[in-house]
């Protein structure tokens, strides 16, 4: 075989080689609350490597319910805690993002400065997203409970499904008060009154990591993916969302 053919295939194979390691692109799922900073994280990513994400947002017992058919997702997003409580995630390998931290919210206009205001006979609306298996309604029942307000404040409870829906109510003036996480009260800015921390000691530890999926911890660019979370640029965006 000529010197320049063997030089020529050796040269489309290290090309299809590079092509297979690189066919991306990289799936990933996450809680609604945490579309804002994972937008940013990998638009970071996209443009340091060149590498597609693909993203799906909403519900997390959802998403959590489709990453478990299988193929759906490389990497689902949410909390730990919650992960462990499923059958098949708690094992799974995580990359840690940020601590969260839950804060009352209210809209314009709202007699509201601090979490405690909203058991005042003042505030007669309080959205909460779905305490079931939203991170952020868990949060925010367990806040209720620890605080001894639940009973002054449950009569008042609007249930929806995620984050960004009482951060919507809230901003349309359909709720005066909301549990969210910091992240979505930053991001929604001036449209709603303002927010307050809760209290961590009131809230079990809400700590955000990406599961990667069983059949996707083998594929390069996903590894490329989980080492750009752990680098200072990811870090200094997730502190910038208030992780």
């Amino acid at each position: 075989m000529r010197p320049r053919f063997i030089a020529a295939s050796l040269l489309i194979l290290a090309v299809c080689a590079s092509g297979a390691a690189h066919a991306g692109p990289v799936t990933i799922g996450a809680g609604a609350g945490y579309k804002r900073l994972l937008v940013e994280l990998n638009t970071a990513f996209s443009a340091k490597t060149g590498i597609k994400i693909e993203e799906s947002y909403g519900h997390l017992g959802q998403i959590t319910a489709q990453a478990k058919e299988g193929g759906r997702f490389d990497v689902i997003f949410g909390d730990l805690a919650f992960f462990q409580t499923v059958p098949g995630l708690g094992e799974l390998k995580h990359a840690a993002v940020g601590k969260g931290r839950l804060v009352v919210a209210w809209a314009k206009g709202a007699p509201v400065k601090a979490p405690s205001d909203i058991a005042k006979p003042a505030v007669d609306r309080v959205a909460i997203p779905d305490a079931k298996s939203a991170i952020y309604g868990k949060a925010g029942m367990e806040f209720l409970e620890r605080s001894g307000m639940l009973a002054a404040v449950k009569p008042k409870l609007i249930e929806v499904a995620t984050v960004p829906q009482v951060t919507a109510y809230l901003m349309s003036g359909e709720v005066q008060a909301g549990l969210v996480n910091v992240t979505d009260a930053m991001g929604a800015g001036d449209k709603i009154g303002g927010y307050a921390p809760v209290d961590q000691a009131l809230y079990d530890p809400i700590l955000i990591v990406g599961a990667v999926m069983p059949e996707a911890a083998a594929k390069g660019d996903v590894a490329r993916y989980l080492e750009f979370l752990a680098t200072p640029e990811a870090r200094a965006i997730a502190e910038k969302h208030g992780l």
